[in-house]
Formats: C-alpha cells, sequence, structure tokens
C-alpha cells in the first residue's frame, strides 16, 4: 500500500482501538442505546454538512443515488451501531470484538456476489489468522464470564446481525464509490438517514428520550462523534474505495488487538500468555493481507 492508505489504514486502527471503552462509558445511562447511535449520527453529519458548506462542496445527491445513501445509512449507521450497544450489555466485550472481525469474510464476500470481486487465498489465509488472533485474545476473559443464558445468546445473535449489516453498508459504499460520489457527501446523508430511522424506531418503540447528565456521558459522546465517526469512518471509506474491501475490512481485526493493547497501557490490564499469542498471530494475518501487491 501507499503511505496514504497506510496513514488512512491506522487513523481508524487507532481510533476504534478506543472506542470499545468509550462506548462503555455510555452504557447503563438514562439515554438509552437507539438514543445514543441517533444523537451520535446525527450531531456527526450536521458537522459534515457544515464542512461541505464551508468548503463549497456539493451537498445536493442525484435521485438515484439516494437509495443507496439510505441502505447504507440504516446498515452501517442504524441497524449496526444499536445491536453493537445492546449486545455490550449481554455479553462480554471480548466477543463483541471477535463477531466484528467477522466483516473480515462477510463483506469480501456480498462484494463477490454483488459485484464478482475476486478474493485472492492471502486474502482468506490473512482473515483467518485475524479470526483466530482476536479470539485467543479475548480467550481468558471468555472463560471467566458468567452471563445468564438467555441474554448470552441474544447478544451473540444481535452482533453477528450487527457484522452482516456493517458488511451490506460497506458494500453498498463500494457502489457509491464506483458511481464516483463524493465521499464526504454520502456519508454525511447516510449518517443523517441513519440517525433519522434510529430515533423513529425508538419513538416506535415507545422509547423516550432522556438525556443524560452525566459529564462522562457527554465527553464520550463527543470523542465517538468527532474522532469514532466523522475522522474514522471518512479514512475507513476512502480506503475501502482505493483499497478494496480486504486492506479496509481488515480494521475490524487490529481494532479489537489495539483494545487489549490500550487495556495494558492505561487500565493495567495483564495480558495471559494466549493474548500475547492472538497479538502475534493478529499481526501475521495484517502482514499476509497488508504487504500483499494484490487483495
Amino acid at each position: 500500500m501507499s503511505s496514504r492508505s497506510w496513514l488512512l489504514f491506522l487513523v481508524p486502527v487507532l481510533i476504534w482501538s478506543t472506542t470499545f471503552y468509550a462506548i462503555t462509558l455510555q452504557l447503563g445511562s438514562v439515554t438509552t442505546p437507539t438514543y445514543a447511535v441517533a444523537l451520535r449520527f446525527g450531531f456527526a453529519a450536521i458537522l459534515l454538512f457544515g464542512w461541505l458548506a464551508l468548503q463549497r462542496e456539493p451537498m445536493q445527491l442525484a435521485s438515484g443515488i439516494h437509495p443507496w445513501v439510505l441502505a447504507s445509512g440504516l446498515t452501517s449507521y442504524g441497524i449496526s451501531y444499536v445491536l453493537t450497544y445492546v449486545a455490550e450489555e449481554s455479553i462480554p466485550s471480548g466477543l463483541v470484538a471477535i463477531a466484528y472481525t467477522l466483516m473480515v469474510f462477510l463483506t469480501p464476500a456480498i462484494a463477490f456476489f454483488a459485484y464478482r470481486t475476486a478474493v485472492t487465498r492471502r486474502t482468506w489465509l490473512g482473515g483467518s489468522l485475524g479470526v483466530a488472533g482476536v479470539a485467543l485474545c479475548f480467550l481468558p476473559d471468555l472463560l471467566g464470564a458468567a452471563k445468564p443464558p438467555s441474554a448470552f445468546v441474544w447478544g451473540m445473535v444481535a452482533m453477528v446481525v450487527a457484522a452482516l449489516t456493517s458488511s451490506v453498508g460497506a458494500v453498498c459504499s463500494i457502489k457509491l464509490n464506483r458511481m464516483q460520489v463524493p465521499v464526504v457527501t454520502y456519508t454525511a446523508w447516510a449518517m443523517m438517514y441513519g440517525a433519522i430511522a434510529t430515533a423513529l424506531y425508538g419513538a416506535l418503540s415507545g422509547q423516550s428520550l432522556q438525556l443524560d447528565g452525566r459529564l462522562s456521558f457527554w465527553l464520550a459522546f463527543l470523542y465517538l462523534s468527532v474522532a469514532g465517526t466523522i475522522i474514522a469512518f471518512l479514512c475507513y471509506l476512502t480506503l475501502l474505495k482505493h483499497e478494496g474491501t480486504a486492506r479496509a475490512m481488515y480494521i475490524s481485526v487490529l481494532s479489537p488487538v489495539g483494545a487489549v493493547i490500550v487495556s495494558v497501557l492505561w487500565e493495567g490490564l495483564r495480558p495471559q500468555a494466549l493474548t500475547w499469542a492472538g497479538i502475534l498471530i493478529s499481526m501475521a494475518g495484517a502482514w499476509i493481507t497488508l504487504v500483499s501487491k494484490k487483495a
């Protein structure tokens, strides 16, 4: 990859390595996960539209493009994130991370069926090592976790669906990139659609909008909205446009690994031998996927 592509890859990895922790600061709040997601992406959409206005960039989209943007918004910034917030209340965060690594398989597979995009053997090998490495990283915590069976099953189903819908959203973004739609423009619209749909779901399901009064909630909200949403997603979508699904999706593998390292540095986590083995295996998978000439 070029130095520009490496930057586009590393920025989301570094940011999303910390958002796992930031999301936990919003759990157990009077603001339900549904409205937390709606507020997050609604605020991000407003900032992006403001940026487009300041830069005098095009904000309008042709009518034929909106269905694809709507699909991207509903999947990437609506369903997947609500399910992620809900799942983190039911299952260990390690399982959430492992479930998201499935994107490294799901996205290229869906892209293949949708666009006949070729997937190399190195991609499958690198992805397999990545998922196995992340599983090993969190295995000690998972073995010691005690969760009610019903909550555990629901949480895992929610995360698998979240990974699937995120992959569908990524494939919609590939379509928009092929239609030469500016990344910032369609991202602003997609986030707005996702926020509106999520807020409507919250209202129709009888949830009341209550705003949390804790400072930690709003600091996490700002970080998730600006860094975890605008900066990280724009880098990720631009990388997806220039490098394809295999390399962009490996962000979902290295972000959980980064989260483990963040916990070691900031939270005093004492990793076990399996954790270090998982990190090494994930790094080996990353090398296979990212260094190859074709992915």
